[in-house]
């Protein structure tokens, strides 16, 4: 590829139009068209802020070429692992809280109730872990690829928004009704933990249909790179107030999760109540989605 095609494949992944452009490099919309047809280079200080802009080197926009098939591999193989990577953590986490309170129902001895607030706190262990690992594989990506060209087509997508992703969320819930019916009919002994084991396995299902619908939204995607890079004088109002909205519900998050884990562990040492306990984080991440969709106002 040559200056004008990747300038105009970036420009298209980053899903901005050559008005925006011009407007952010203080030029006319027909500079950025004559840049984009080969009909001539910016000066050098132009291409120094498309740079920054996009996210790449020099070399990169001036002589590189994208190779959208290998990307698209790379692109894949990373988020598949990564939707697993995270549903398993969560998975671990919840099925951690199952064990720990089938300890409890099935035997009253103290010694196995200390036993169930071991395994609980090891899979809690193991599921940060988990996270904490492919979170910052995701982070590495992201940054070794800032900016991603539309690698699928709008079929594709359909394809999956259609045939993929409703079945996913139907099977968490046929998981969830069943876990229901079991604890309601009260089937056999230790059917409340059984439920949170049906729980754990639905919520792996939301966590990996939702980050691989996540994986389709390319233009999300560079848009939370440019996000991430903090407001800057080239962004327009719009981008600086998704972007002030954004960093507001990152803080009010923090603060709502961080208050559920002194008070979890406050309840659980201080009174030993660590089996009901655990119904906060659930409650809390119902009340961070709520803040998001308010403060966002469906962005």
């Amino acid at each position: 590829m040559n200056f004008s095609e990747n300038l105009q494949a970036l420009r298209k992944a980053k899903g901005i139009s050559q008005e925006q452009l011009a407007e952010r490099l203080d030029v006319s919309r027909q500079a950025v068209s004559k840049w984009e047809t080969d009909g001539g280079y910016p000066e050098i200080e132009k291409i120094m802020q498309l740079c920054d802009i996009f996210g790449v080197t020099m070399d990169e926009l001036l002589k590189g070429k994208i190779d959208k098939a290998d990307i698209r591999e790379k692109y894949d193989r990373h988020y598949n692992a990564f939707a697993k990577g995270i549903a398993t953590g969560v998975f671990l986490i919840i099925f951690g809280v199952a064990m720990s309170a089938l300890s409890s129902e099935l035997v009253e001895d103290g010694s196995m109730n200390t036993l169930g607030t071991v395994l609980l706190f090891i899979f809690i262990a193991a599921g940060v872990a988990l996270m904490t690992i492919f979170g910052l594989k995701n982070e590495g990506f992201k940054h070794e690829h800032p900016v991603m060209p539309e690698i699928y087509t709008p079929e594709e997508r359909e394809l999956f928004n259609t045939n993929v992703f409703p079945y996913l969320i139907a099977g968490g819930l046929a998981l969830i009704f069943i876990g229901v019916i079991l604890t309601i009919i009260n089937a056999f002994a230790g059917s409340n933990s059984m439920f949170l084991v049906f729980i754990a396995a639905a919520v792996w299902l939301f966590v990996y249909a939702g980050i691989k619908r996540g994986k389709y939204d390319i233009k999300g995607y560079n848009r939370e790179r440019d996000d991430e890079h903090g407001i800057s004088a080239n962004d327009s109002p719009e981008a600086v107030a998704r972007k002030k909205r954004r960093s507001l519900v990152g803080k009010i998050n923090g603060t709502i999760m961080l208050l559920a884990t002194a008070i979890f562990l406050l309840i659980g040492f201080v009174w030993g109540i660590w089996d009901p306990s655990w119904a906060i984080f659930p409650i809390c991440g119902i009340l961070c989605a709520i803040v998001g969709i308010i403060v966002n106002k469906g962005d």
